[in-house]
């Protein structure tokens, strides 16, 4: 059989049991990482306390009695509530002693008039949650700004470690990344929970962050080895895993209710990951990249034989490598060797510059750039709003997460008969309307507006699980890893800001995360509009390639060093193949 590129070579393989075995190493992580990027629902959830009096502690008076003789009443994000960071001046050690009686009881006329103070000793309320970041270092009142640090930290880092990872992954291999990540997430992991200092337990989130990222080449190394055909299909029931574990993460922690215990037995799942490690296969498409032809044609020889596919024999496909590797090589490079300082600096800038090179990548960029961004600010704000939405945070995540499930893997059919880009436009309008109609909710319809943040959640979901296909799909080879991770980066820009809406400034407004998490999913869609359809389209190798197939067909002599008239025979055939359904769209 005639093999004109790559995929048709890995459709001839077929889906098979390689193929699920190169998605192995994604869905481990998956099964670990809601654990941690959620943590702030649970490791360090917004808890109610009040200012402690040490003299009243030992007496036989109830809470609310305490209460009602120490603390004043003030009005918090709009309703009458305890003040949690002020107490009454009065002398506490005169009643130390004295059982409580009426007499004791505050008139509203004493209430308004007694002076009050800040104080330095808290009161948390054990009856949900024993233990918590907050509580044991007493991240509140006048050091509530340091609470949203503990998630922020997370994304600041997974900010860090999408330029990074990405980087790392197109430059080692997809393999060495997943197995370093692998050992330094398990030491940051345990070590974390078991610290004594806040600042330590910042720096390992920050660490877990970075680490987080290692889910984008974990995606790719399994898209790689993905025959085409399938790929819409696999990449979004492969992102179910994540909807799973969040369920998961809200009955641990029902019965778990110690954020350092629930963390050590939350990092169980990397065991998963240490035991794959030894028998992972190195992406076949990533070794032809960088001409390691020897490699790749062993790995692929093993997934025929694990699928009962004869492939050719070494010597023919050897032959078939070296043309792919052809197809697939950027001919624009200068060769390292004949290259001075300038030149160096010159490559180094066109690695630094490559997702805004060229006209079509440009805006590919930055509408994947918006979109991660919407995406993140608004997935990540109302998976951590528990406590803004509904008034039962383990049942929330439950749920939220539950209606992932569908969000994922819902739209398989739908996304492969209307394509990309007008499904991830639908999906942000929805959301959008979803969330701003809260605004409109009376308070007292709490299943209204509980069920209001679900639908949100569930479109917004829908909307994270197909960007990554998105992304995957719109960005060549030689820079897939690195463009994913760059674009997604922006995610986690805005998951660094959503904490600080829900746990800072919905306080005072509490009209604000509806109104940000909304507008932002708004957002988004325009931003959708901005990208090329990529449905029916094969994976570019090169940038040039990409130029050719998303670029204006009026500019084709630019493109002249891709052999324009064999690629556009090529394109055609492979889409023609399509249509008739008898082998699956090809890369170029």
């Amino acid at each position: 059989m005639d093999h004109k590129n790559f995929d048709s070579l890995l459709s001839a393989i077929g889906p098979g049991r390689w193929t699920i075995f190169m998605f192995v190493s994604y869905v481990s992580w998956a099964l670990l990482l809601p654990y941690f990027s959620l943590g702030g629902a649970f490791y360090n959830p917004v808890v109610d306390h009040w200012c402690s009096v040490p003299e009243l502690s030992n007496n036989s008076w109830t809470l609310e009695q305490r209460l009602n003789y120490s603390v004043p009443w003030e009005y918090r994000g709009g309703r009458l509530e305890r003040s949690q960071c002020s107490v009454y001046v009065r002398d506490y050690e005169a009643v130390a002693d004295l059982p409580w009686s009426p007499d004791l009881a505050l008139t509203p006329e004493q209430a308004v008039t007694l002076e009050t103070k800040s104080c330095n000793q808290w009161e948390f309320d054990k009856s949900v949650f024993h233990s918590t970041v907050a509580s044991e270092w007493n991240l509140v009142c006048d050091r509530v700004s340091l609470s949203p640090f503990f998630t922020s930290f997370y994304f600041f880092g997974a900010a860090v470690g999408e330029t990074l990872i990405g980087f790392l992954a197109d430059k080692y291999g997809r393999r060495w990344i997943l197995r370093v990540s692998t050992l330094i997430f398990l030491l940051t992991a345990t070590t974390s929970a078991l610290v004594p200092l806040y600042s330590l337990v910042l720096a390992g989130r920050f660490v877990l962050g970075v680490i987080h990222t290692i889910i984008g080449p974990a995606y790719i190394q399994g898209m790689e080895a993905c025959p085409s055909k399938l790929r819409t299909i696999l990449g979004l029931l492969s992102t179910a895993p994540f909807a799973l574990t969040g369920m998961f993460f809200g009955a641990w922690a029902y019965l778990i209710r110690d954020w350092r215990t629930l963390q050590l037995v939350c990092a169980l799942p990397v065991l998963l990951q240490l035991i794959y490690m030894p028998f992972m296969d190195e992406s076949p498409r990533w070794l032809l990249q960088q001409g390691r032809l020897k490699e790749a044609a062993k790995i692929l020889k093993k997934a025929g034989q694990w699928h009962g596919v004869t492939l050719p024999a070494d010597k023919e496909l050897m032959i078939l490598m070296e043309k792919f590797q052809e197809q697939s090589s950027d001919k624009k490079e200068t060769p390292r060797d004949a290259e001075g300082f300038s030149g160096r600096a010159r490559r180094w800038w066109r690695d630094v510059t490559v997702l805004v090179r060229t006209p079509a990548l440009r805006k590919i960029t930055i509408g994947l750039f918006g979109c991660w961004f919407c995406t993140g600010l608004t997935y990540w704000g109302m998976s951590l709003s528990g406590t803004t939405y509904s008034k039962d945070p383990f049942l929330y995540v439950v749920l939220s997460s539950l209606v992932e499930v569908p969000g994922y893997s819902g739209l398989t059919p739908v996304v492969g008969r209307f394509g990309r880009r007008s499904v991830l436009s639908f999906n942000f309008t929805v959301c959008a309307v979803a969330i701003l109609t809260i605004l409109a909710t009376p308070k007292s319809y709490t299943w209204m507006i509980f069920s209001l943040a679900l639908v949100g959640k569930l479109f917004i979901t829908a909307s994270y699980g197909l960007m990554y296909l998105v992304s995957s799909e719109l960005f060549p080879t030689c820079v897939r890893s690195r463009g994913l991770n760059m674009s997604s980066m922006m995610a986690r820009l805005g998951s660094i800001i959503s904490p600080f809406i829900i746990d800072v400034l919905a306080t005072s407004y509490w009209w604000s995360p509806s109104v940000m998490f909304g507008a932002c999913a708004a957002m988004g869609s325009g931003f959708a509009l901005l990208l090329p359809e990529s449905n029916h389209k094969p994976l570019a190798d090169t940038v040039e390639q990409l130029e050719f197939i998303y670029g204006d067909s009026g500019k084709s002599s630019s493109r002249s060093s891709i052999e324009s008239d064999d690629i556009s025979s090529s394109l055609r055939k492979d889409q023609q193949d399509e249509k008739d359904e008898a082998c699956p769209c090809s890369s170029v």
